[in-house]
C-alpha cells in the first residue's frame, strides 16, 4: 500500500464528509440524500481498487497472442502461510513482424510446477542474452488445465472449506492460458526495392 492510494482514499473521505453534513442540512427529500450517500461511497471502494492499477501492481487479465519475454520471478507456493504462489512475467507486445509495440506490463499468473519449470528456463534463456517470445493462447477445455495443475498446490481446487486466497487462486485457473515461450525471432523487414 503506498501514501498515493491512502491519499486519495482519504481525500475522496473528506469530499464525503462534506457531502454528508451538506446533505442533511439541506432540503432535498430523504431518498435524494439516501443515494447521494449510496453513490458516494461506491466511488470510494472503486477508487480505491482502481487506482492499484494505476500504480503498477500486476494484471491478472489475459496476456496477448505474442510478446516479448522481458523478465520472470516465480513465487513457489507456501502452505504454511497461505500463499498459493504465482507467476510474474514483464512483457511487452509484439506485432506481426516482431517488434515490440506497446508499452511494458507486468501480470500475475497462478502457479503450476510446468509453467514455473517453462518460465525459468526462458528467464535463463534471457540471461545468457537471448531474448525469449512468448506466445499466450486461450485453454480450450479443463482437461489441458487439469494437466498443469498438480494435488500439491494450494488453492487448486475449491473446497467447501476453501479460504479467500484458495478461492482467488481458483479464479485465476479459471482464466488460465497456455504460456509457451520460444526464442525471439529477429524483426521481418520489408523487401529490398530493386
Amino acid at each position: 500500500m503506498t501514501s498515493t492510494v491512502l491519499a486519495i482514499s482519504a481525500a475522496y473521505v473528506v469530499i464525503g464528509v462534506l457531502l454528508l453534513a451538506l446533505g442533511l442540512t439541506s432540503r432535498f427529500a430523504w431518498w435524494v440524500k439516501a443515494a447521494a450517500i449510496v453513490v458516494t461511497s461506491v466511488f470510494f471502494v472503486e477508487v480505491f481498487f482502481a487506482t492499484k492499477g494505476l500504480l503498477g501492481w500486476p494484471g491478472t487479465g489475459a496476456l496477448p497472442a505474442r510478446f516479448q519475454l522481458l523478465w520472470v520471478r516465480v513465487v513457489e507456493p507456501d502452505a504454511k502461510g497461505s500463499n498459493p504462489g504465482a507467476v510474474y512475467l514483464w512483457i511487452e507486445e509484439v506485432d506481426d513482424n516482431s517488434v515490440p509495440d506497446g508499452v511494458p506490463r507486468s501480470y500475475r499468473l497462478p502457479y503450476t510446477r510446468p509453467l514455473a519449470d517453462r518460465s525459468l528456463k526462458a528467464r535463463e534463456e534471457i540471461m545468457s542474452g537471448k531474448p525469449q517470445q512468448g506466445s499466450a493462447a486461450e485453454v480450450a477445455s479443463g482437461d489441458d488445465q487439469k494437466q498443469e495443475t498438480t494435488a500439491d498446490q494450494p488453492g487448486a481446487r475449491a473446497s467447501p472449506g476453501a479460504t479467500a486466497v484458495d478461492l482467488e487462486q481458483a479464479r485465476l485457473l479459471q482464466q488460465a492460458q497456455r504460456v509457451e515461450f520460444s526464442p525471439m525471432p529477429g524483426p521481418t523487414l520489408p523487401p529490398k526495392r530493386p
